[in-house]
């Protein structure tokens, strides 16, 4: 399985003073970059055997930093998209597209937004994932417990087998309280719907930017499972803003080890 991690924004929605120059993946909490969460579930995984992180020309050289001296450094291939700033970025998707269409991959694809912070495993889904015959694309969902929370965020409803019924970004009345975690797993017979996707956008930037409208286009035009973690178990949360990350700090510093 190969996993590709869009980390190719410019965080605008983070106060400077609490990035200070970094990209949001790479601020610490409780000692740790964010990212260096996702990489250690990734490490333990012996499914993974190849990691690309895809990043622009103004972070490119903070993540060739930490990578050189991470342990999970020789999993990762860094890619720089060349983009230098919020208005020629290539898009979520864009991101992922390039990288798809230049592997020729022949594995499923984990794609993982990875300026999130969760503490449920991985593998969980990915046995969700291949519960289904044939496969089917899988979107990580979180159940919030939270109409309020929920509207900030994509929402989806499923049936009793977990297809995914109906997926909206940042419902004014949500349908139900859960949310997509930004975790997706594609299985390698639908890696073309990216390169589609792609195309009927027609260069569009918002529409080759937010995941989860390319989501939604999958939900619309075929099958999509989701498999969902419990607020009352696990923890997630999106890095996105200053009161997420201070959040995150009180929640991880407070944790058992």
């Amino acid at each position: 399985m190969k996993v590709i991690l869009p980390c190719a924004g410019y965080g605008t929605r983070l106060d400077k003073e609490i990035s200070n120059g970094l990209p949001k993946h790479l601020l610490p909490v409780c000692g740790q970059p964010v990212l260096e969460y996702t990489l250690m579930q990734l490490d333990a995984m012996s499914e993974v055997d190849k990691v690309y992180l895809v990043t622009n020309e103004v972070f490119y050289k903070n993540f060739d930093e930490y990578l050189s001296t991470s342990r999970f450094g020789n999993k990762v291939v860094l890619v720089n998209n060349r983009s230098t700033s919020n208005e020629n970025r290539l898009g979520t998707i864009g991101d992922i597209t390039s990288i798809i269409v230049g592997g020729r991959f022949s594995d499923d694809v984990m794609v993982i937004l990875a300026d999130n912070l969760y503490d449920f495993r991985l593998d969980e889904a990915l046995d969700t994932f291949r519960s289904f015959t044939p496969r089917i694309p899988l979107v990580v969902s979180y159940d919030m417990n939270d109409i309020e929370k929920v509207r900030k965020l994509g929402v989806l409803v499923h049936d009793e087998k977990k297809i995914i019924l109906e997926f909206e970004e940042k419902p004014e009345n949500p349908r139900s309280t859960l949310a997509s975690t930004g975790i997706y797993i594609f299985p390698r017979n639908m890696l073309h719907r990216f390169t589609e996707y792609s195309n009927l956008s027609n260069g569009n930037l918002i529409g080759l930017d937010r995941m989860g409208d390319f989501i939604k286009w999958l939900v619309d035009s075929g099958k999509v499972v989701t498999h969902v973690y419990s607020s009352e178990k696990y923890k997630w949360l999106d890095i996105g803003t200053r009161e997420t990350y201070e959040e995150a700090q009180r929640i991880w510093a407070n944790k058992p080890t």
